[in-house]
């Protein structure tokens, strides 16, 4: 069952009924330890005590205590999780529609916390932030002070604490539909390839790693493994020197930076003047980039919106059952073109990108070919490249006869292949995505490929979805500026006959620019 999203505004108010009857039938046996997702509701669980977050006596009042309490199905042990977009998110009771807050506003230790009508108050915001030991600080913005549990006794009230690695501070938040936050799409359905679903690491003890040499060891070692990166770290995979390579200097069009040049780096057999060189006499320049082969079951996550990596391309060729979220990766050799991905998916399965940032990417943020039962989530795809002409990156994506899932990505000032969809065994679903300033086409099938688009929201972007030589299907997208009165927004085809689709929920696409501009990337 997927998960029932979060609207803007007030409109949650929807919702809450529905999710009353996702109450599982039986207490959960493990907790889980990824972030949560907007618009899903969860249990809170207490690391130290084992005890769930719960509004006393199911009160529906103002001023209600929480405290913890044993696990049950009810509703007041139900919290809808909504990323308000800057940051924090709010905590609604599922069976009140009231939010969690801090009382009075206070700042101090010992303030207590209760449920109060939402008004969108500091004192009602809450960052969430990950725990190398498992779990999550849920932190009032207006004070900096997490929730904490009293003791670990049964019945114990809850109250804001000073920041400090008290377990009675961090909370696990259980999805109430029993999918402990795996992915949506292609990624969750059984494969060619034995598995049923995607998980990564799984239950490996956490390996956390604060240098380029340590995260390579990590990520192309034999066997499961979790590898972390911390919250607030910068891990550095930048080649000191450099490696000389040989380039084509090719000039920009004048439409574009007249007098300008870029570097693009030959491919196998290529001349200089098949790019549009004025000669075939090379220049050097350098590469700085680290490749990391990533092994299977791996995953890699960020414990933080400050959790990223510079200059390392990550390499899932061959590998299976690989998760990368929460992080953000960037410049792999921006000043070149065709100079390495930020993350290569060829002849592999069960692969889910999730919550990452790209930025400064020499060749595709994410090329996918060969591949099967691939989910790529909530990720910030930024084109911003002074390196290249129109200081703009081309060459987003690629799916190549690959089996891919596009769900709540954010195509930001990116030029083409958002993705392009290639060749005949390729089938791309692509729904609630967010598209901006788009300047040569967003979404593109070629080859035969087949792509369903649905719910996307396409503001001021060329071409938005256009059918070359494939076959394409959209429908519920939303269109502003240019893309309004553009004639590349293809459709009418037959997709997908020969693919058994999984369950998932469409949010309403006038909502995603104010979702997913703070809701993607890591958090």
């Amino acid at each position: 069952m997927n998960s029932i999203k979060m609207l803007e505004g007030r409109t949650w108010l929807l919702g809450l009924a529905a999710l009353v009857a996702l109450a599982a039938s039986d207490v959960r046996a493990d907790n889980c330890d990824a972030p949560p997702t907007s618009g899903d509701a969860y249990k809170l669980v207490n690391r130290g005590s084992g005890y769930a977050l719960d509004v006393a006596g199911k009160s529906s009042e103002d001023e209600a205590n929480v405290l913890q309490w044993s696990e049950h199905t009810d509703t007041n042990q139900q919290f809808l999780a909504t990323d308000l977009g800057n940051g924090y998110w709010s905590l609604l009771a599922v069976h009140s529609g009231s939010s969690l807050e801090v009382a009075d506003s206070s700042s101090s230790d010992g303030a207590n916390v209760q449920q109060m009508t939402y008004n969108s108050a500091s004192n009602q915001q809450w960052q969430f932030k990950k725990s190398s030991s498992g779990g999550f600080a849920v932190v009032a913005r207006h004070s900096g002070k997490p929730i904490t549990a009293e003791s670990s006794s049964r019945g114990a009230n809850v109250s804001q604490t000073s920041l400090s690695g008290d377990s009675l501070q961090r909370w696990y938040f259980n999805p109430v539909d029993g999918n402990c936050d795996g992915p949506t799409g292609f990624a969750a359905q059984s494969g060619s390839d034995g598995l049923t679903t995607t998980t990564g690491g799984g239950n490996a003890t956490p390996v956390t790693v604060t240098s380029c040499s340590a995260l390579k060891t990590a990520l192309e070692a034999e066997g499961a493994a979790v590898v972390q990166v911390p919250d607030n770290t910068t891990i550095d995979c930048l080649v000191e020197n450099g490696t000389p390579i040989q380039v084509c200097q090719i000039a920009c069009p004048d439409y574009q930076d007249p007098g300008e040049f870029t570097l693009r780096v030959p491919g196998s057999g290529q001349k200089c003047t098949d790019l549009d060189s004025d000669t075939d006499e090379t220049v050097t320049s350098y590469r700085f980039d680290t490749n990391i082969r990533v092994a299977d079951n791996k995953t890699l996550v960020g414990l933080g919106a400050n959790s990223r990596i510079e200059g390392a391309s990550l390499n899932l060729t061959d590998s299976k059952n690989v998760i990368v979220r929460n992080l953000s990766i960037a410049n792999v050799n921006p000043h070149l073109v065709e100079a390495g991905d930020g993350i290569t998916v060829d002849n592999a399965s069960h692969v889910w990108i999730d919550h990452v940032a790209f930025s400064m990417i020499s060749d595709g943020h994410v090329d996918t070919t060969n591949s099967e039962n691939v989910t790529m989530s909530w990720n910030h795809f930024d084109g911003r490249n002074n390196y290249v002409c129109a200081n703009q990156h081309w060459y987003v994506a690629l799916v190549g006869d690959s089996q891919v899932s596009y769900h709540h990505n954010f195509f930001d000032y990116t030029g083409g292949r958002n993705p392009k969809v290639d060749g005949s065994t390729s089938r791309a679903h692509l729904y609630n995505n967010y598209y901006k300033k788009i300047t040569y086409f967003g979404i593109s099938t070629n080859d035969n490929a087949h792509a369903l688009v649905e719910a996307n929201n396409f503001d001021d972007t060329r071409s938005p979805h256009w059918n070359v030589s494939g076959f394409m299907s959209a429908s519920g997208n939303v269109y502003t500026g240019r893309s309004a009165t553009d004639e590349e927004r293809d459709s009418g085809d037959s997709v997908f006959g020969d693919v058994s689709l999984y369950n998932y929920t469409l949010d309403d696409a006038n909502n995603l620019p104010t979702q997913l501009e703070g809701g993607t990337g890591p958090q």
